[in-house]
């Protein structure tokens, strides 16, 4: 293989590796200062639009349910009542509903929603 063709395949093998160290460096950027409870995640139930399975239980960073979860799959996401510390303001949200944490608790398991 000619040099200029090694180093062209190497250079190319490497930008996914570059790519996945920023987003990684800025993922954490954009993490939540832990709120009240001293935590900075929150566990909630994301709806999937699966008749089978239709919830799946996920643990993210608060910042995470506020930028991509609220709005998702029609607003039908499940999320307790939480609050976190951004740029030193702290950010209270309620429930996504009345047995939201109960919900949430049973694993995203029906018993009462859905």
């Amino acid at each position: 293989m000619p040099a200029m063709k090694r180093r062209l395949t190497a250079t190319l093998a490497v930008i996914p590796f570059v790519a996945l160290s920023v987003l990684g460096a800025s993922a954490a950027a954009n993490a939540t200062q832990p709120g009240a409870d001293g935590s900075h995640k929150v566990a909630f139930c994301h709806a999937t639009h699966s008749e089978k399975n239709p919830y799946v239980y996920i643990e993210t960073d608060n910042i995470a349910v506020v930028r991509a979860h609220f709005k998702h799959q029609d607003e039908e996401d499940v999320w307790p009542a939480f609050s976190y510390t951004w740029h030193g303001e702290t950010v209270s949200y309620a429930g996504s509903g009345d047995d939201s944490e109960a919900f949430i608790e049973r694993g995203c398991q029906s018993g009462g929603r859905g």
